[in-house]
């Protein structure tokens, strides 16, 4: 009998870095540009004129604001987080709780808005589970 010994060579993955962190890393990256195209959608659909009669025109200035505003920081936070960053885990953290929270009372209350909350609440937990945690420490 021959049992032949076949060796599997594991999938490369920078050093120190788990992939669950890699995953956040990439996910935070994607939900950043999400943000800051989603605020220039509406500061075009503001400037346009295609809006909802009902909706004041401040109100989606500063939609615009607030959306670009946070997804450049997203983007920021995302990059120092690569490095292990303790402060920008937990500003990731804190945007992924928010924003979270608020797509579910928009889906709740208003019927509109998709499942984007269930991503930034899978965002934040992938920086708190075990193997993520032991890297930002």
């Amino acid at each position: 009998m021959n049992d032949v010994v076949r060796e599997v060579t594991p999938p490369r993955e920078e050093p120190g870095r788990p992939r669950v962190v890699t995953a956040a890393i990439w996910l935070w990256g994607v939900l950043g540009v999400l943000l800051v195209l989603t605020g220039l959608l509406f500061a075009i659909a503001t400037a346009v004129g295609i809006t909802d009669p009902n909706t004041g025109k401040g109100s989606l200035v500063l939609t615009a604001i607030v959306l670009v505003i946070a997804g450049a920081g997203t983007l920021v936070a995302t990059r120092a987080l690569r490095l292990g960053s303790r402060p920008a885990r937990a500003a990731l953290t804190g945007i992924g709780v928010v924003l979270a929270v608020a797509g579910l009372v928009q889906l709740t209350f208003l019927g509109v808005g998709g499942v984007y909350f269930v991503a930034f609440a899978v965002a934040a937990l992938l920086l708190h589970v075990p193997a993520a945690r032991s890297y930002f420490s």
